[in-house]
């Protein structure tokens, strides 16, 4: 094998393993820009459900009227809202604190005022 081959075969070589290279580069990019493309497809999505699932809700108050046989318990049963509340003894808590209870004890014909969530706003 004379020098002129070992060079010529160098060069066309040297040529692939360059192209080969780009092809690579090419092929890393290409893959860096589809995931960044789908993980901003898939926060845009998220970001969506996100806000479907948190509609703004409001609070009010009401008062009820206290019938034989209602306790704060059954009242509270009626009117817990677990999405606000972590369990039903919070909700009767908030219950006693807003009618200045000290026990549990409520009497038929009173009026006590309770916490209800609505998503709709009422301004009056």
């Amino acid at each position: 094998m004379n020098n002129t081959d070992y060079t010529t075969k160098a060069l066309i070589n040297r040529q692939k393993r360059k192209r080969q290279v780009r092809n690579h580069i090419m092929a890393v990019l290409l893959s860096l820009v589809l995931i960044l493309a789908i993980s901003l497809l898939f926060i845009s999505f998220s970001t969506e459900a996100n806000d479907m699932e948190h509609q703004p809700s409001y609070k009010y108050y009401k008062s009820i009227e206290i019938s034989k046989g209602d306790t704060l318990w059954s009242i509270a049963n009626d009117n817990f809202d677990s999405a606000h509340y972590k369990n039903i003894h919070e909700y009767v808590t908030e219950v006693k604190k807003l009618n200045s209870l000290t026990s549990d004890n409520i009497v038929a014909g009173s009026h006590v005022i309770v916490p209800y969530y609505a998503s709709d706003f009422n301004s009056n």
